[in-house]
């Protein structure tokens, strides 16, 4: 017995303004802060880099880069002497763990012949 198709509305991808009801929106805020607050935003960045192995020169190159954003905000907001002592601390604390991923040597296979009875 064949079996009734169904139709499936298909919905499309929105590309008008959001619905302000939806609950799924993204919702962006600026908020105002204070340097202790641009300070801790700065340990972040920087200890979070430094988990993913960046040394301290890496992340100053890191917090000149316009493309991070947050970072290189606080950089600019710190100065570049606090932005590099804080990147030297994490580095420091956090940056002493390198993963290194190596193949291992592969053994020979041994053959072993099975008699049959």
């Amino acid at each position: 017995m064949p079996r009734p198709y169904r139709t499936i509305e298909r919905i499309s991808m929105p590309y008008t303004d959001p619905d302000p009801t939806d609950p799924s929106i993204l919702i962006g805020v600026g908020l105002s802060v204070d340097a202790d607050a641009t300070t801790d935003m700065a340990y972040v960045f920087a200890e979070e880099f430094a988990r993913m192995g960046y040394d301290a020169e890496g992340l100053m190159r890191l917090f000149r880069d316009p493309f991070y954003a947050g970072a290189h905000d606080a950089y600019q907001r710190l100065g570049e002497a606090e932005a590099r002592r804080i990147a030297e601390e994490c580095a420091g604390v956090w940056g002493s763990l390198r993963v290194a991923v190596q193949d291992s040597e592969e053994d020979e296979e041994e053959m072993i012949q099975i008699e049959g009875t």
